[in-house]
């Protein structure tokens, strides 16, 4: 009997190495809540603790034990490297969640992205709260080149892309037009349109042309992302490729954009630009936001609020003649990382204020991350 209690309580031992659960603490030290924030944690970091666990079988709960939407990240990767979900911290506060084996529901879908080959090759993304779009090779035929980001106001936190395109394309309606639900009003054409970036050398943009592949990354329920690469373009004499990685998580106004250039050497300066109109003008911010917003009148009877956030040190915020830009510095070889994106006065944003208040503390997110600890 004493050697068979022995062997018992080595298995039970052996057994219970690995945890039933990974306790998530989530640490806010900012003066501000953090709501639906997204958390994301290796999969190493998960499996370390929960021995084999099959991804697909991770379910995340709060600290009352309720399921809390969660997707696995693949980044274009053949296996999942991280699973993200959305947490919410109170000011100055902590926040517990857990991540264990167990069946994940089918979570509602609060993002969506793919490419739109019956419309010109566009590249098309949105979440709950607003939607994006960048042009492909078939336009240029038809409107010239462009490498801006255009904005889709949205006042629903439904998706739209897919009905919007096909309502157009049957020509029962057009999305230039708000029929209850927002509008493409915004005009990009040969611009940085809506915060993207491009080489700023001799006092000068040099934009690139429209994309020239793609590939979607992931998509949903949190998070969509997808990559696009450019074909080559002139920066001064020399020839510059572009890569852009770019993604968008359930509830947020802006877009993260993560930007790659080959053919220099040597450091350079990027800026990120915001198209100027007659019927707009800039909204200033401190020199420590790192951000740069724009209020543009009109927009269907509202104002459509545009701005862009620099995880990296701003050198510089500056006007010429069509843009609002925002320079920064790029190492060849180390990706550059922003926000971008909008938001419209007849959905959340009433007045400037609101808005520059949304971004200041978007930036200040950024600059103090929720910090995650697993145990």
């Amino acid at each position: 009997m004493e050697k068979l209690s022995l062997i018992l309580i080595s298995i039970l031992l052996l057994t219970g190495c690995a945890d039933d659960r990974v306790k998530v603490t989530l640490e806010n030290t900012l003066p501000i809540d953090r709501i639906a924030e997204t958390v994301e944690i290796p999969l190493g970091d998960i499996t370390a603790r929960l021995g084999e666990a099959e991804p697909s079988g991770l379910v995340v709960t709060d600290s009352r034990g309720a399921a809390v939407p969660s997707q696995l990240i693949f980044a274009g990767e053949s296996a999942p490297q991280s699973l993200i979900f959305q947490a919410d911290v109170k000011a100055g506060s902590t926040a517990t969640y857990y991540v264990e084996k167990g069946v994940p529901q089918a979570y509602e879908a609060k993002v969506f992205g793919r490419f739109v080959p019956e419309r010109y090759d566009d590249y098309t993304w949105e979440n709950d709260r607003i939607a994006f779009r960048i042009y492909g090779p078939a336009l240029i035929a038809k409107d010239g080149p462009s490498n801006g980001i255009d904005v889709w106001i949205k006042r629903t936190d439904k998706l739209v892309i897919d009905r919007w395109y096909a309502e157009y394309l049957a020509g029962k309606n057009s999305y230039h037009d708000d029929n209850g639900e927002g509008c493409d009003c915004y005009k990009v054409g040969r611009t940085l349109g809506a915060g993207a970036m491009a080489p700023y050398v001799d006092d000068s943009l040099w934009l690139a042309i429209n994309f020239e592949t793609w590939e979607r990354l992931d998509n949903g329920p949190i998070r969509t992302s997808f990559r696009l690469t450019y074909p080559p373009f002139l920066v001064r004499n020399v020839l510059v490729t572009e890569t852009r990685t770019i993604s968008l998580d359930a509830g947020s106004h802006l877009t993260r954009v993560v930007e790659e250039y080959n053919g220099i050497d040597n450091e350079f300066i990027v800026a990120a630009g915001i198209v100027k109109r007659e019927e707009g003008s800039p909204l200033l911010f401190p020199q420590e936001s790192n951000a740069i917003a724009y209020r543009l009148d009109g927009g269907q009877g509202g104002i459509t609020y545009v701005g862009t956030v620099l995880t990296t040190p701003a050198a510089a915020v500056k006007e010429i003649d069509d843009h609002l830009l925002i320079i920064t510095r790029y190492q060849p070889g180390t990706p550059l990382t922003y926000y971008t994106g909008a938001g419209w006065s007849k959905w959340g944003f009433e007045s400037d204020a609101s808005w520059t208040r949304y971004i200041d503390e978007f930036s200040q997110r950024l600059r103090s991350p929720l910090t995650v600890t697993t145990e």
